[in-house]
């Protein structure tokens, strides 16, 4: 860097001019510069900052320096993605002033050193950055504890409240399809990571439309809610029982072998048969993740939903409950 000091100091001028030509046909950034004082000091800082690259002094007070441009760029109300972009133009210029001060492979080496030090000033700004949004997320949270406090409300059971909803099916109170795939994805790579067997079953209703085509949504609406009342009744802790979507849905049945599903499944069967009114039944598909060579999470799902259609299939014959393992 100390070699390329006196070639990019003679062409100081032309690499600021360029920059801020280019940055002044950008609508949004012309507007947050404003006025020409304020673009004269920013070509005076620049000046300054491109000549600190060169001098190779990266000490504290290097370092202070850009933690503390980070923060003057947050206040100004420059976003990371204009900043970036602004960085990466100011490279580009002094990468064009490296390679024609010095032949090609000489150049090479002096502008990855360039990319480094810039990769490394853009991690201190983006720190600068995040402490910013973290004290304002923090001053944030205060505000609205000392006005929930003022209200007598409990911050931490509205926090309970908002994850609830945005996990659960509002309808039948079972996982929604979003926390589905989450807990899906969890528990396959600790299945994977500890050898574990992961059992997954496919429902879908047989009978469902014709509830609906003949009594309307709102009697369909409790026959899931039915669903969901039995799948709750019947399921462990460390099972995740979901609403799939519209009439299908899907337990996962971590440390569990496919072999000893039956009983379980049996039993929401009666759970659900207690509760129904009308003649809807299950279609269920079972699958197992094998401990030496886990599935990934939508392979699982759609190994599931093939033997649940080969239950359907064994239902339309008779309308009853079906299991295809």
């Amino acid at each position: 860097m100390l070699a390329v000091l006196p070639h990019i100091e003679q062409a100081l001028e032309t690499v600021v001019q360029d920059f801020y030509d280019a940055q002044l046909d950008d609508s949004e950034i012309a507007s947050i510069i404003g006025d020409i004082d304020t673009l004269k000091r920013l070509k005076n800082t620049m000046r300054g900052y491109i000549s600190s690259l060169f001098r190779a002094n990266y000490d504290e007070t290097y370092v202070n320096n850009r933690l503390r441009i980070g923060k003057v760029h947050k206040r100004l109300g420059v976003s990371p993605k204009l900043y970036i972009a602004g960085l990466a133009a100011l490279q580009s210029l002094l990468d064009r002033e490296i390679k024609a001060a010095f032949p090609g492979d000489e150049a090479e080496g002096h502008t990855l050193a360039l990319h480094k030090i810039v990769l490394f000033d853009t991690q201190l700004v983006f720190e600068a950055y995040v402490d910013g949004f973290l004290l304002e997320v923090e001053s944030a949270k205060r505000e609205v504890e000392k006005y929930a406090a003022d209200l007598g409300i409990r911050v931490d059971s509205l926090t309970r409240h908002l994850h609830e909803i945005s996990t659960k099916d509002a309808l039948t109170g079972l996982f929604n399809r979003r926390a589905f795939y989450e807990h899906l994805e969890r528990e396959c790579d600790a299945a994977q990571r500890h050898g574990l067997a992961l059992t997954l079953a496919y429902l879908d209703l047989n009978g469902f439309k014709s509830v609906n085509d003949t009594h309307g949504h709102d009697e369909g609406d409790r026959v899931l809610r039915q669903v969901g009342e039995a799948m709750l009744a019947v399921t462990r802790a460390v099972d995740i029982p979901a609403r799939y979507g519209g009439d299908e849905f899907c337990i996962i049945m971590p440390r569990t072998e496919r072999d000893v599903v039956g009983l379980p499944l049996k039993r929401l069967m009666a759970e659900f048969d207690a509760r129904r009114e009308h003649p809807v039944t299950f279609s269920i598909g079972v699958v197992q993740t094998d401990p030496d060579e886990i599935d990934e999470p939508r392979e699982l799902i759609r190994k599931a939903d093939e033997k649940m259609y080969l239950a359907k299939q064994s239902a339309k014959g008779d309308g009853g409950h079906h299991v295809e393992r």
